[in-house]
């Protein structure tokens, strides 16, 4: 009589199982080498010690992704009764189909990274899938390389199966059989949840290293899908006595500046112009001549963070005062219906007339749905655009060149003060050019590169045009980028580096001042204008005017880790335990300076309790 083995143990179904999972192990791993090697800049400076806790960590959360996956599979390939070769041959179809669908997201947001700055959640899938049918032409024309990859998993998943059935064994005795199979149960949701803590492993988790932006790598897509599936809402706090949170976020009372109090502003937001594209900073290359002329004519801030990776994040930021500190966009999430302060409705009040300007086509990133949750009242898109089919770009909208022209024409038929907001959108994936100006900007060794060239020339135009109008000598012009991109010069390859962007102001009839060695963010942008316009009413109080001395430093937030930039370096926190899981990563000094925790707790519990309130307009009483 033959000896039974620990192997006989195994259901044979599992078994058959076994090297189908382990390819499935493999090309998750084979995706984030892809990964590491696309974008490179993350790791750059990772430790041995991050790296040993890199490849830990993508094992559990591949892990859990794979067990989440193949949950239904492995319970039933596991029962203790007979599964025929009908149910085997089923299962192999819907084993294939499933893990190949997450598989292949996975891969795609290998190169969707580049854009989004994170991994996709379900509320940005939700987001793009409406805007599938039209950008489907361009993405196939450009990644069709993604296509055969995702084709080539497929098939590798196929044969992996052995090419017969598994025969039922009969060594195992039934009640052997049904604690086996307790077991693979218990295995499976074990893994799931991969955590012994209180909470199960979380997305958050990926990004406790000592170089957190290596956590973008750590992480697979599908585990933020299943995450963020179900986003739970948020919970009002009280880390800290609101007395405190007051004083912290109050700061002291001062008067509006006011110096150009009756003037006109024009908010232009520049698709993904990183500061890394400019000369600005001593970088020893620019994309952008007339953007860093700009500069060195008005007030630009080198320490300039945007709020996000999207440009979904930075609308509310740069027009409401609302940063993007949740796992889903503002507009879309369970909030986006609460009473903001928007901009535009704060000027409106004022008697400026309000208008938002994008080439794009209406509804493109419900822009024209928030721009008027904001209150700016005209929306001037490629509908209102008089030359459409001449000037379209063939993917997003109007090309940045003609759409400023026209923009700079139209302003002339508002009433003054009025406040605009531009957002241009040539420097935006697949990065098109005019024909007519094919080779004419400098190539570098990113493909965005020659089109931000493009950009800055139409830029150049627009002001060339603008001089010549009458509103322009009244006029207060605010330049900023909704986020970066793909990044080259390894200088900014840290987690300030994925958030620099340029701000400048620039009046052509006064010489403005503020102290430029400051730290700020995107949603100091409106607080800045209501204050230089004289308007005693800023949008939110996580913002603050560039032109008074105070100061709260830029706060982000990544996949439930909150990251404060300091001039002395980064501090991090979970935000669940007021005493645990603090982190202070040292740039210029290994001390962490006095108060951050403070700041960094009661700006967030401000955040939480004015969205679950709905008090976020009300401010501080």
């Amino acid at each position: 009589m033959a000896q039974t083995t620990v192997y006989d143990f195994i259901p044979p179904n599992i078994r058959w199982l076994a090297r189908p999972l382990g390819m499935v192990f493999l090309l998750y791993w084979l995706e984030r080498l892809a990964f590491i090697g696309i974008h490179s800049q993350l790791f750059v400076n990772g430790s041995f010690s991050d790296w040993l806790e890199f490849v830990w960590l993508s094992i559990r959360f591949d892990s859990s992704t794979i067990a989440s996956v193949n949950a239904v599979f492995l319970v039933f390939l596991a029962v203790p009764f007979s599964v025929n070769g009908l149910e085997l041959k089923i299962t192999k179809w819907l084993f294939c189909i499933f893990n190949w669908i997450f598989l292949a997201i996975n891969l795609g947001d290998i190169w969707f990274f580049t854009f989004n700055g994170r991994r996709i959640s379900f509320d940005t899938l939700s987001f793009l899938w409406k805007d599938a049918e039209n950008q489907a032409p361009q993405l196939l024309s450009n990644y069709w390389f993604v296509v055969i990859i995702g084709l080539v998993i497929g098939w590798l998943l196929w044969k992996s199966f052995p090419k017969s059935f598994p025969v039922s064994s009969s060594k195992v005795k039934p009640i052997a059989s049904v604690l086996i199979w307790l077991g693979f149960v218990a295995l499976t949701f074990g893994l799931i949840r991969n955590s012994f803590q209180l909470k199960p492993l979380l997305p958050g988790h990926a990004f406790a290293l000592s170089n957190p932006e290596m956590g973008h790598g750590i992480l697979n897509t599908p585990f933020v899908l299943f995450k963020t599936y179900e986003n739970e809402p948020l919970k009002a706090k009280k880390w800290l006595p609101d007395a405190v949170v007051r004083s912290i976020l109050n700061q002291p009372k001062q008067a509006p500046n006011g110096v150009l109090k009756g003037s006109n502003v024009v908010l232009i937001i520049l698709e993904s112009f990183a500061t890394e594209y400019t000369g600005l900073e001593g970088n020893p290359v620019s994309y952008t001549p007339f953007l860093d002329s700009l500069a060195r004519a008005g007030l630009y801030f080198p320490h300039h963070f945007a709020n996000g990776r999207t440009s979904k994040d930075a609308m509310p930021a740069l027009l409401a005062g609302i940063p993007a500190w949740m796992d889903e966009s503002f507009a879309s999430s369970q909030y986006g219906t609460n009473s903001i302060n928007g901009l535009g409705s704060i000027l409106t009040r004022n008697g400026d007339e309000t208008a938002f300007y994008h080439g794009g086509k209406n509804g493109t990133m419900s822009f024209d749905v928030f721009t008027k949750m904001v209150g700016l009242r005209k929306y001037r898109g490629m509908n209102e655009y008089p030359l459409p089919q001449k000037d379209y770009d063939g993917n997003w909208g109007i090309f940045d060149e003609p759409f400023l022209q026209y923009m700079a024409q139209d302003l002339s038929t508002m009433k003054q003060p009025f406040a605009a907001v531009a957002f241009t959108l040539s420097s935006h994936q697949p990065y098109t050019i005019p024909p007519s100006h094919k080779n004419q900007f400098k190539k570098g060794p990113l493909p965005i590169h020659e089109a931000i060239g493009y950009a800055d020339f139409s830029l150049r135009q627009f002001f060339t045009s603008a001089s010549q109008m009458p509103w322009f000598k009244n006029t207060l012009f605010v330049l900023t980028a909704d986020h970066t991109q793909e990044n080259h010069d390894p200088r900014y390859a840290d987690i300030k580096g994925q958030y620099d962007v340029p701000l400048i102001f620039w009046s052509p009839s006064h010489k403005l001042k503020a102290d430029t060695s400051k730290y700020v963010k995107h949603t100091d942008v409106s607080a800045s204008l209501t204050d230089i316009l004289g308007v005693n009413e800023p949008p939110s109080p996580l913002g603050v005017s560039v032109f008074k001395p105070n100061e709260i430093y830029p706060i982000e937030y990544q996949n439930g880790l909150f990251l404060l930039f300091h001039p002395s370096g980064v501090l991090t926190w979970k935000a669940v335990d007021l005493d645990k899981d603090w982190k202070w990563i040292p740039k210029k000094s290994d001390i962490e300076p006095d108060g951050l925790r403070k700041k960094i707790v009661a700006q967030i519990q401000y955040f939480q309790n004015g969205m679950v309130k709905n008090q976020l307009r009300g401010g501080l009483k």
